[in-house]
């Protein structure tokens, strides 16, 4: 008798665990098996959890991809404006390594990708070379490990937050598929009210740079540009490469100003050896929008110091594609020159007027 209801339980159980494997590779919310089924309503995950899945799985012949800086970059904008079919991803919190890992992948599995607009952020320009946002990922979602989706199909998490809601979603709508894009929106976010409250204004003072400080950071970008941003640019020559610098704004000028003149100098220093090594490549469209000042010094514009409303994401794809604001061989000694003497010049403290 207890044999006989062992045996029941190990096929009830084996019953059971088959189920939950066919539904999650089924569903597969985190796109780790398959592309999305278009009659389901998915509830996915965060970026780190489903990047991977649709760079493999899903169809683009164009890339979208960086920072929170590309956040709302929607698909349906970018297939418009550069007449494409393209997808977006990003990485929050995440600098080069990581969205150069991204890249790789994109392009081991998609042979016929001819175009890739990314970020390069110059918060990221002092910062390790192999350095990640976060201490741990989902490697179970990464690896080829076939045995390690345990931890992905077997997970009470998944189930709870992606698997059983995808189900729910889908039934209440019908079966009619729907996947939402996430991104800031044109909401309350934005606004000089909710800039100013957000940003926390250094004390003024005049910090010393030194040359041996100087040459670790031009170290560190040099080492990040090679490696995380250039070689891959070398090695697929026939990808068409958008880079843009994304328009920070006024505030976090602000910032490096409040640490010294010298201090900002040396940024502008450092994205001008940038740009430099940048447009060496012929398969390189370079883009910044600092000296765009109507936009940057603007802070209805702008969620918080760095961030920009989705509207600005638009324009950024409509100035690319028109080739507004394109930096050249020719023009980015001008460009620096005038970046330098505008933002060394401008008159932070009116900014703050009626808060301090």
């Amino acid at each position: 008798m207890e044999r006989k209801y062992f045996f029941k339980t190990i096929i009830g159980l084996s019953v059971v665990l088959a189920a939950m494997t066919g539904i999650v590779i089924l569903i597969d919310p985190f796109y780790h098996y398959h592309r999305p089924l278009k009659n389901i309503s998915y509830v996915s995950g965060a970026d780190i959890y489903v990047n991977d899945g649709k760079l493999k799985h899903f169809d683009y012949d164009t890339l979208t991809i960086g920072t929170s800086m590309a956040m709302n970059f929607h698909k349906q904008k970018v297939d418009d404006i550069f007449e494409c079919d393209s997808l977006n991803v990003f990485y929050l919190g995440e600098g080069f390594k990581v969205i150069n890992e991204g890249l790789e992948t994109a392009l081991s599995t998609h042979p016929d990708l001819k175009t890739v607009i990314r970020t390069v952020d110059p918060i990221w320009f002092i910062s390790d070379v192999n350095w990640k946002g976060r201490e741990s990922y989902p490697e179970y979602l990464y690896d080829k490990n076939p045995f390690n989706d345990v931890y992905y199909i077997y997970n009470i998490d998944v189930w709870k937050n992606n698997v059983i809601p995808s189900i729910a979603a889908s039934i209440k709508n019908g079966f009619q598929g729907n996947i939402e894009e996430d991104g800031f929106g044109n909401d309350e976010l934005t606004g000089k009210e909710n800039v100013l409250k957000l940003y926390t204004r250094p004390e003024k003072e005049l910090k010393e740079v030194t040359k041996e400080e100087t040459d670790e950071f031009f170290g560190y970008l040099r080492q990040n540009l090679e490696t995380n941003v250039l070689t891959i640019i070398r090695e697929h020559p026939d990808v068409e490469f958008y880079l843009f610098i994304p328009p920070y704004s006024i505030c976090w000028w602000d910032q490096l100003n409040q640490n010294g003149t010298a201090v900002l100098e040396r940024r502008i220093d450092m994205e001008k050896y940038a740009i430099e090594n940048m447009l060496q490549y012929e398969n390189v469209r370079l883009f910044s929008f600092f000296n765009n000042y109507d936009l940057i010094c603007n802070l209805d514009y702008y969620v918080d110091d760095i961030h920009y409303s989705e509207d600005v994401n638009n324009l950024i794809l409509q100035w690319m594609k028109s080739g507004e604001y394109e930096l050249t061989k020719e023009n980015y000694k001008d460009y620096i020159a005038k970046e330098k003497a505008f933002y060394t010049t401008y008159d932070y403290d009116q900014l703050f007027g009626e808060q301090e």
